[in-house]
């Protein structure tokens, strides 16, 4: 059998930092890296950033683009979420492929395929649900219209306080004089250029403070996780996952009952990618 007609499997996982692609042929596996791949910000440059990373992981096996033919590829990127922008893309692959949110194949490696919930606090966030058929998808609409509870709304709402608090509208704390001596210049001239990882960057700074105000911050996020497992309706006492980096920080600062249910994540959304793609027929 010619090489070309044996199956290929292929997932891919792009956001705005940083794209990874892994390729399965033969029993043999190979992964790739590339640049961002936000469908929605550059997708010129998220489609130029996924075919070199699939080349360079194909080259890896002896392989090249024109052994696509028949493969089962699934990409889960960031900005598929909107509407028509997951197909659009699709259409610019010189490849067939299914393209979906990357929230989608963050849940299904998560959980393996399993019902359940997935909170994913990161630079930015969202809340997802899968039960049966049924898929449940909350926020996710980046740093200026949503990402609540993220590292970044995190940095954001710790300014805000810090300048209350040099108002003295609100009690000076450790961590104002933390913040402030982190920021190059006046926190209003910084956020004119401010990207959300530039807010991530501050609210790495919560995490590492013991204060008062650092406390109430982070427990201001343990309350969007309880309030978006509600609004889910996840099922109480039932199991859930919690991925991004700033995870860990916020669940001493949640309920017990709903710290005791959660779970860790069973692999990557680039093995969910992958993992959605063997599925396939």
């Amino acid at each position: 059998m010619r090489a070309m007609e044996e199956r290929i499997d292929i997932g891919m996982d792009g956001g705005g930092t940083g794209c990874r692609v892994v390729v399965c042929h033969r029993g043999a596996e190979a992964r790739a890296e590339g640049g961002p791949a936000n469908v929605v910000s550059d997708p010129a440059a998220a489609e130029a950033a996924l075919r070199l990373a699939l080349t360079d992981a194909l080259a890896q096996l002896g392989l090249t683009m024109e052994h696509l033919t028949g493969a089962r590829i699934v990409a889960g990127l960031a900005g598929c979420r909107l509407p028509g922008a997951a197909d659009d893309f699709a259409m610019r692959l010189p490849y067939l492929a299914y393209v979906t949110d990357d929230s989608v194949t963050a849940l299904e490696g998560a959980l393996g395929g399993t019902d359940g919930s997935l909170i994913s606090l990161g630079t930015g966030s969202f809340f997802i649900r899968k039960s049966g058929t049924d898929l449940v998808h909350h926020g996710g609409w980046g740093f200026h219209l949503g990402d609540e509870g993220s590292a970044a709304w995190l940095g954001r709402r710790a300014l805000q306080w810090a300048l209350r608090a040099c108002d003295g509208r609100a009690p000076d704390d450790p961590l104002v004089a933390f913040l402030l001596d982190f920021l190059p210049t006046h926190p209003v001239v910084w956020a004119q250029t401010a990207r959300p990882a530039d807010y991530a960057a501050l609210g790495r700074r919560v995490t590492e403070t013991a204060s008062p105000m650092a406390t109430d911050l982070l427990k201001e996020c343990a309350g969007v996780v309880e309030d978006a497992l509600e609004r889910l309706a996840h099922p109480p006492g039932a199991a859930w996952a919690l991925t991004g980096g700033l995870g860990p920080f916020v669940v001493p600062h949640l309920p017990a009952a709903l710290a005791r249910t959660r779970v860790e994540p069973a692999a990557s959304a680039l093995h969910g990618a992958l993992a959605m793609a063997r599925a396939l027929p």
